[in-house]
């Protein structure tokens, strides 16, 4: 273990080991505070809410401190901050202080996710980054897998004293992550210093001004618009509220789609390895139009929610086998200078931004008892995530100036390439 590989392996798999936790709890945290402790679904909506605003809040200093600071140590910190604030949210019932501790929540997410990232590209060679974050990738979801189906058994909506099991999971999953992170990012801010050459000089105005960088914002937002801002709030919602699936069989199905994630990423990484990656998160939105029009057919079919519920998620796991892998290399690619940290921070922070805004669209919609409006939406928010990576491609591919100092000057072949 004290070759670098083994660290990056306890790195990968101790910084998984929290979102276990996270899918212990997420599925079904809607359905906790809406029915379990009876504080309604606008409530609920708020508390995703709340999380990725607490999110967005913290995603600047975040991506700075990453940047600046000693990236480990900032992520045992959030880590230790989120075993807190998991353990709090079991503890409260009356809805501000559910929301104030659900900021917190997301806060700290949001203050590991850029230093560990910039751990692992420290020790990763450009031309291996998309097989680092695949790994990642594959790490959190077969931790998802564990949490989720942990969750599913564990889960008693009768009441809240007894969704106090779940959250033990997670306060504990986060607590041994710490201890992961702290050992395997020994040593890591030493080489991150050695190689640093404009860090004092970069700030998020420099980030801002790339163009490529701003619509690679926009292809973020959109394309979490498209799946992943309704993943954990609206789909949960929509399945147990518009469908006849019971927490366990959803439990169940969300365990599934993370196992084939794990099962896919490599394969598909491996056939996708040559391709272009803006090229690929528009193949992603086109499949996840298929994925919705899966979900929606209950409202159509009867008899077969269960079906199609399952079915659903094991589709969704092939468009994010090709997102993942290749967002935070194509937002490494295109930092500017000394802006590695804050450029995927930023890329997050769009990301949560579309995290708080689907909650309140879908909550909108389901309490208006509008499930096929809600699917319909999302449709066209893949729609639109396909238009926004495309026009990224054909930018990427747009002569540019080779003065110094230009944020959109050319990043190298290799790069390039990989990004187009």
């Amino acid at each position: 273990m004290r070759s670098g590989l083994g660290r990056t392996l306890v790195l990968l798999s101790g910084g998984a080991l929290a979102t276990a936790g996270w899918g212990a709890v997420f599925p079904f945290l809607f359905a906790d505070i809406s029915t379990a402790r009876g504080l309604g679904p606008a409530v609920a909506a708020g508390t995703f809410t709340a999380f990725a605003v607490g999110s967005i809040v913290a995603a600047p200093i975040a991506g700075w401190l990453a940047d600046r600071a000693n990236p480990t140590v900032v992520a045992v910190l959030a880590r230790l901050a989120l075993a807190w604030f998991t353990g709090s949210l079991v503890l409260v019932s009356d809805p501000l202080t559910i929301w104030a501790v659900a900021a917190g929540f997301g806060a700290s997410m949001a203050l590991a996710q850029p230093a560990i990232q910039v751990i692992l590209l420290s020790r990763t060679p450009v031309d291996r980054r998309r097989d680092v974050f695949a790994w990642q990738f594959i790490a959190m979801n077969l931790a998802a897998a564990a949490g989720a189906a942990i969750g599913g058994q564990l889960v008693d909506l009768s009441n809240e004293a007894a969704m106090r099991p779940v959250y033990a999971v997670a306060v504990a999953a986060a607590l041994i992550s710490a201890l992961a992170v702290a050992f395997a990012g020994r040593g890591a801010h030493a080489c991150i210093m050695a190689t640093r050459t404009s860090a004092e000089s970069s700030s998020y105005r420099e980030v801002l001004a790339s163009r490529r960088v701003r619509w690679l914002l926009g292809v973020a937002l959109l394309i979490t618009l498209a799946c992943y801002a309704q993943y954990d709030a609206g789909l949960p919602a929509y399945v147990l509220d518009s469908t006849r699936v019971s927490p366990a069989l959803l439990g169940s199905a969300v365990a599934l789609n993370a196992i084939m994630v794990a099962a896919l990423t490599g394969p598909v990484l491996a056939f996708t390895r040559s391709r272009s990656a803006t090229s690929l998160l528009a193949t992603c939105s086109i499949i996840w139009i298929g994925c919705w029009a899966i979900f929606g057919l209950p409202l159509i079919f009867g008899g077969f929610d269960g079906a199609f519920v399952v079915l659903g998620f094991a589709a969704l796991s092939f468009g994010e086998t090709m997102m993942a892998p290749i967002l935070s290399p194509l937002a490494a690619a295109l930092a500017p200078a000394g802006t590695t940290g804050r450029t995927m921070a930023a890329v997050t922070g769009a990301s949560t931004i579309a995290t708080a805004v689907g909650p309140i669209l879908s909550s909108a919609l389901l309490g208006m008892h509008l499930p096929a409006g809600f699917i319909a939406m999302q449709i066209v928010f893949c729609i639109a995530a396909g238009i926004a990576s495309m026009r990224l491609r054909s930018m990427m591919r747009e002569p540019v100036s080779l003065a110094s100092g230009n944020p959109d000057a050319p990043i190298g072949e290799r790069a390039v390439e990989l990004v187009a």
